[in-house]
């Protein structure tokens, strides 16, 4: 975190003026308390990804939206441990309807993208797009954490002779503005605001999910369950950095059912915070039956949600992770 500005030198956070956004703010000003047009609705901005738009998107993060109401945009990047007198307003009460905002629209998205999944899928999967670690990447990733107004306790080296806040504060605090910063953007434009911010996430948020949207492409959970069980499970739970295994049982070829030989096959885990975990474990006449019915098994196991939702964490890091090297890679050629 930066250093806190000293009040009588600290200049409002602003984006730089064009003609046409000094134009916008003045009519946003006078106008933000008016109401959105009458034909407004957020279906007929949030219409489903496609993998088509995804493919689209690599490289640099999409452009900021502008706030147009210099106050709001101000606030949207101030703590309210910072503010000069009660009546100046803070990221606290924007940071409420942007999250509002931030729900409605990830809710919309993955509502009209993915008919085909159950709610507690659609949850998760708007959970992975608003938590705290995604959002505060952003706001990293944006420059935010650097415009915005904190408190000592926030910075690197804490208050002198006082408090620091822990990683997790830290965290909440830098999704806090990204969520008011939002609220901003649409609060400061009532007649375009949501439309551009709607604009904004989608391209943000859709990398995040193009895996899931390629397979609701190709016929969704229809798909899975056609689909080779081993191939199944290591869709849901596999990676580079995890093992699945599949092992012989003891008794395996010795145990017999009607004079024909059994075969046992287990299948181990390891990876996402679990230890050689069995999943799942099968007999059969053959062991590629034994090793399809075990991975069958494997799929129903109740630890599977949790895995699952430990692999969707990992892989949102890693394509934020990518999508950061891709624009440094970007910003290298064009200083070349």
């Amino acid at each position: 975190m930066p250093k806190r500005k000293s009040p009588d030198s600290a200049k409002p956070p602003t984006i730089q003026d064009t003609s046409e956004h000094a134009a916008k703010r003045h009519k946003a000003t006078s106008t933000s308390s008016t109401s959105p047009p009458s034909h407004f609705s957020p279906t007929t901005f949030c219409t489903e990804w496609t993998s088509k738009e995804l493919s689209k998107l690599k490289g640099p993060l999409p452009p900021l939206p502008p706030i147009l109401d210099p106050k709001l945009e101000t606030a949207a990047l101030t703590h309210s441990g910072q503010k000069k007198s009660a009546k100046d307003l803070s990221y606290e009460r924007l940071e409420w309807i942007g999250d509002v905002y931030l729900q409605g629209i990830a809710s919309e998205l993955i509502y009209s993208t993915f008919p085909t999944i159950p709610e507690g899928e659609m949850s998760r999967r708007r959970e992975l797009l608003i938590r705290n670690s995604t959002l505060s990447a952003f706001s990293i990733r944006y420059g935010l954490d650097k415009r915005a107004n904190f408190p000592e306790e926030f910075q690197l080296t804490g208050r002198p002779k006082g408090s620091t806040a822990n990683s997790k504060r830290k965290e909440k605090a830098l999704a806090d503005i990204f969520e008011a910063y939002v609220g901003a953007i649409i609060r400061s434009d009532p007649q375009n605001g949501y439309k551009n911010a709607v604009a904004w996430l989608r391209a943000l948020w859709g990398p995040l999910l193009e895996q899931e949207v390629k397979v609701e492409e190709n016929g969704g959970r229809q798909i899975d369950k056609d689909t080779n069980p081993k191939v199944r499970l290591e869709q849901l739970i596999g990676a580079n950095c995890v093992k699945i295994e599949y092992r012989d049982l003891p008794g395996t070829g010795e145990r017999f059912l009607d004079k024909q030989p059994q075969f046992g096959i287990g299948v181990y885990f390891t990876g996402w915070g679990e230890e050689d975990v069995l999943l799942g474990e099968a007999w059969d006449f053959g062991k590629k039956g034994a090793g399809h019915k075990a991975a069958e098994k494997a799929c129903e196991h109740p630890v599977l949600t949790r895995l699952v939702e430990r692999k969707k964490v990992y892989m949102a890091q890693r394509a934020i992770q990518k999508a950061e090297e891709e624009r440094r890679a970007e910003e290298g050629k064009v200083e070349e």
